[in-house]
Formats: C-alpha cells, sequence, structure tokens
C-alpha cells in the first residue's frame, strides 16, 4: 500500500472512530435567575488554575431590578485585579465593536467589582441596554478584551431567550 492510501485510509479509520471530534460545540458558561423582583443572566469566563481545575476568571451580569427599576452591568473579577478605571472592548471578528468601562474596586479582600458604563458616559442603563442589543445580537457568543487579555463567553439559548422575555415583561 502506498504512502497516499496509507494517509487516506488512516483519516477513514479516525472520522469513523471519532466523529465527536468533528462535531465540536461550544459548551454554555451562563446561569439565570428570575424571580418577581427582577432579571439575572450571568456569563463567566472560565480559566484553568494551577491545581488543572477550571475556575471563574471573570463574570459579567446583566441586571434588572423591578422594585427600584435599575438595569445595569455588574463585573466580577479575582481579588488580584487592579483597582481604578479600564476600558474593555466588546469584539466581533477580533475587531472593537463598543468600548465600556468599568470602575475596579475591592469588595473586602474577597474579589473586585465594578458597574459597566459607556466609554466617556456615566450612564450605567445605557451600557446595559447596549450590551443586551450586542450579545443578543450575536446569540450569546460575545468577547471582551481588557488590558490584552481576551474573555471568551457562550450564553446557553434557553439562559439568553428566558432573561429577555423576563426583561420584556420588566419594561411593560
Amino acid at each position: 500500500m502506498g504512502l497516499l492510501s496509507q494517509f487516506k485510509s488512516l483519516i477513514g479509520i479516525t472520522v469513523f472512530i471519532a466523529p465527536t471530534l468533528l462535531n465540536a460545540e461550544v459548551l454554555p458558561t451562563s446561569s439565570i435567575k428570575l424571580t418577581d423582583t427582577g432579571c439575572q443572566l450571568n456569563f463567566f469566563h472560565l480559566e484553568k488554575g494551577p491545581d488543572g481545575k477550571f475556575k471563574e476568571g471573570l463574570r459579567v451580569s446583566l441586571v434588572t431590578d423591578n422594585i427600584y427599576q435599575h438595569r445595569y452591568v455588574a463585573m466580577k473579577a479575582d481579588i488580584s485585579r487592579p483597582l481604578g478605571f479600564e476600558n474593555i472592548h466588546y469584539n466581533r471578528a477580533g475587531k472593537p465593536t463598543e468600548v465600556f468601562s468599568v470602575n475596579w474596586r475591592k469588595q473586602k479582600e474577597q474579589f473586585t467589582y465594578g458597574r459597566l458604563i459607556l466609554l466617556a458616559s456615566t450612564s450605567d442603563r445605557q451600557a446595559f441596554d447596549d450590551l443586551k442589543k450586542l450579545i443578543t445580537q450575536d446569540k450569546g457568543h460575545f468577547e471582551l478584551e481588557a488590558s490584552k487579555q481576551h474573555y471568551r463567553f457562550n450564553a446557553n439559548a434557553t439562559h439568553l431567550n428566558d432573561f429577555l422575555a423576563c426583561e420584556k415583561k420588566r419594561t411593560k
């Protein structure tokens, strides 16, 4: 058997034995909390820790509150994140589509958090509306970039749809 025939045979065996390798899918990294008082959609960027286990590297939460009529995007990161303002780019195909900003603060010595706003703005509501629109257009699969680090998020389709329905009820 010639080298080309052996190669074709090997490819055929690989496809037969491991068809799931050809059907790779992106696993969702989202959770949802829907109540009478509000809606919350959480996105998690998972990172592999030194122990080989995955941990939450960055959390982005779209939050609505029916009681006080608030809507905002909360962000949570590891305690080691530098404090102060940081620009966050929403990327499509590796290019920034929108630029947001977050003012990182420490929560005791547990984690770092902040609210997202549009760059050169003070409205967290506008940031919520713009980010929600972008995420909806991209069907819950999006990438953020901050300090030359890329964070990829993938929503479970039902989580995104349920959140949008809950949020729509809130605005009626």
